[in-house]
């Protein structure tokens, strides 16, 4: 059995999560979710900040555990760029839906990453 697509989905759906949390940081984003005039509290920042790079580094791990790290970075780079580009949609038309959509999406990338475990 190949792993290799399960470890597609927890790789972009990290990818898609991370960059997601990290653009809810930038006080512009913020804005556009909760209206003009708001901005997030520094520890928001921060913690917006560290649990988008961990979900990053989660689609590196995802990727390098299909595909060894020969193939596995490229094929990171290829996710992010799924993921940044789908994380500028969401922010593009529908900035109030991007706090639940980074949390299905990291919910999506632990369970498929479980699995990925569970069945090697």
């Amino acid at each position: 059995m190949s792993l290799e697509p399960t470890a597609s989905v927890a790789g972009l759906a990290f990818a898609v999560g991370g960059f997601t949390w990290l653009a809810q940081a930038i006080e512009r984003h913020h804005a556009d979710m909760f209206g003009r005039g708001s901005a997030p509290s520094p520890a928001r920042v921060v913690r917006l900040r560290v649990l988008g790079t961990l979900a990053l580094l989660a689609a590196l791990a995802a990727c390098v555990f299909a595909e060894g790290w020969a193939f596995g970075v490229i094929y990171w780079t290829g996710l992010l760029t799924i993921g940044a580009l789908t994380a500028i949609g969401a922010f593009t038309w529908a900035p109030r839906a991007t706090p639940r959509l980074a949390r299905v999406a990291i919910g999506i990338g632990v369970t498929t990453a479980l699995a990925l475990i569970c069945f090697q």
